[in-house]
């Protein structure tokens, strides 16, 4: 499958409302779902200290503090990642 959704916008530069929004719509989803979905070089540019594991895939798999959703932002279907309170929102270009 290709992975069609790349990063677009976090919620400390976008609005507000948008992002409430997104998150009442959202509902969580596993790391193996969010990564079928999101390529996987957009979250690594967003989190370069996390490393790839040959048996793992990328490490923030095991950070407790990370979660993964499906939603919509603005109208369009999108993958966020929470990550120390911080959503990374991934959408279609």
């Amino acid at each position: 499958m290709r992975k069609t959704y790349y990063f677009e916008i976090d919620c400390v530069s976008a609005k507000g409302e948008d992002i409430s929004e997104m998150v009442d719509l959202s509902r969580e989803i596993s790391y193996q779902t969010f990564f079928s979905h999101v390529n996987l070089n957009e979250v690594m540019e967003i989190f370069p200290f996390y490393e790839r594991d040959s048996r793992l895939g990328l490490t923030l798999k095991n950070d407790w503090a990370v979660s993964y959703f499906k939603s919509w932002y603005r109208g369009r279907p999108c993958y966020f990642i929470v990550h120390s309170a911080i959503e990374y929102v991934f959408t279609k270009y």
